[in-house]
């Protein structure tokens, strides 16, 4: 009687070990490869269920700067609204914080610099000003991206560089009057 209640209980345990093992095709493995074509809606589509998976996270960016390019074929102002819910879409997913999605839409679409720095005294930013400039250059450059190839906003572009241009002559007149 022991030994049959000790094999049933084996037969149990096998069953049970085998119920619990995967059955079917493997899983595919996850590609997590960006966007490319022509096609922006679709890509944002394939972009968000790729990065719907933890394991692309780590690619936001490169996901981004492809959906940038890929804009740039068919560039019109409606791009920036669709960029826009695809940065919220991402803060709602937890891929980014708000702050986070709100710098990179600012960044790439919005006039107002995001690299300046928030808090400083006056003469304290001389001792930064080439990085600040070089900051300021790297950010127009993205805004050109952004406003002008992306989503043919030229009266926002050139907002954002006749600001650029003034934040430069502000920050050296700054530096002069600081004997920096």
């Amino acid at each position: 009687m022991i030994q049959k209640t000790a094999t049933a209980l084996l037969c149990l345990l096998c069953l049970v070990a085998l119920a619990a093992c995967e059955t079917g095709a493997p899983k595919k493995p996850v590609a997590c490869t960006p966007p490319t074509g022509i096609d922006l809606d679709a890509a944002i589509a394939q972009s968000q269920s790729d990065l719907s998976m933890p394991q692309c996270h780590y690619l936001f960016d490169a996901y981004l700067d492809n959906l940038l390019a890929i804009a740039q074929g068919n560039p019109k102002v409606e791009n920036k609204r669709k960029f826009s819910e695809f940065l919220v879409w991402a803060n709602t997913q937890g891929i980014l914080t708000r702050v986070q999605a709100e710098n990179h839409y600012n960044r790439f679409f919005n006039i107002t610099f995001v690299c300046l720095p928030e808090d400083y005294n006056v003469c304290s930013v001389c001792d930064k000003q080439t990085e600040i400039e070089r900051n300021m250059a790297g950010e127009l450059r993205d805004k050109e991206l952004g406003m002008l190839k992306a989503c043919r906003d030229k009266d926002s572009y050139y907002a954002a560089h006749d600001q650029y241009e003034t934040l430069r002559v502000l920050l050296e007149a700054t530096c002069q009057a600081c004997n920096r």
